[in-house]
């Protein structure tokens, strides 16, 4: 996975961890990136003992709490997480009412699953790779190499995008496999 940098940076603020041995259990301060670096607010996970999801939970001072600030830190939160391969989807719940927060969610690419009793759920998912589009090119590639060689672009050009196609079906068939049998896993 590579190396976890501490603080996270965004345009504004850092984002560090109350204890970078226990990323996922202790609260996580929000500071200015400016020279006093004034703490104006945290956030947490929710459950420690994650998988496939999780929860996290921002509070920002008053004055911090407008959308472009709030979407500026949960972006940010979430290209972290989305670096563990075990983790899919990262949720939150804010109320109705609170529209910064909500235009920050929605800025921030986070998408609303459901209302209930006025609290508003949305999560943003990891998206996948489509090898596919990446082998056809890759097989395009190929192809007219292999068409110069043997003098005939046409043969070459089809049989390396045939190529390309199935090993690029494979290779996102492959992937939904995994998915499916961690969900299994996950369900017993």
């Amino acid at each position: 996975m590579g190396e976890l940098n501490f603080p996270l940076e965004t345009r504004h603020f850092f984002i560090q961890p109350g204890n970078q041995e226990k990323l996922w259990e202790e609260e996580w301060t929000v500071t200015l990136k400016n020279g006093d670096h004034n703490k104006i607010g945290s956030f947490f996970f929710e459950n420690a003992n994650f998988r496939d999801e999780v929860k996290i939970t921002l509070d920002l001072d008053k004055n911090y709490e407008k959308s472009k600030y709030s979407a500026e830190i949960l972006y940010e939160i979430a290209r972290f997480v989305f670096r563990f391969n075990n983790i899919s989807e990262i949720s939150t719940v804010c109320r109705y009412e609170d529209e910064h927060r909500v235009r920050g969610l929605e800025r921030a690419g986070y998408v609303r699953r459901q209302t209930k009793d006025g609290d508003v759920y949305y999560s943003m998912k990891k998206q996948k790779t489509a090898w596919t589009g990446v082998y056809v090119f890759v097989g395009l590639v190929a192809g007219f190499m292999i068409g110069i060689v043997i003098s005939n672009l046409w043969v070459g050009t089809i049989a390396g995008i045939v190529i390309g196609i199935v090993i690029g079906y494979l290779m996102d068939k492959k992937e939904k496999r995994e998915d499916t049998v961690e969900t299994e896993f996950k369900k017993d």
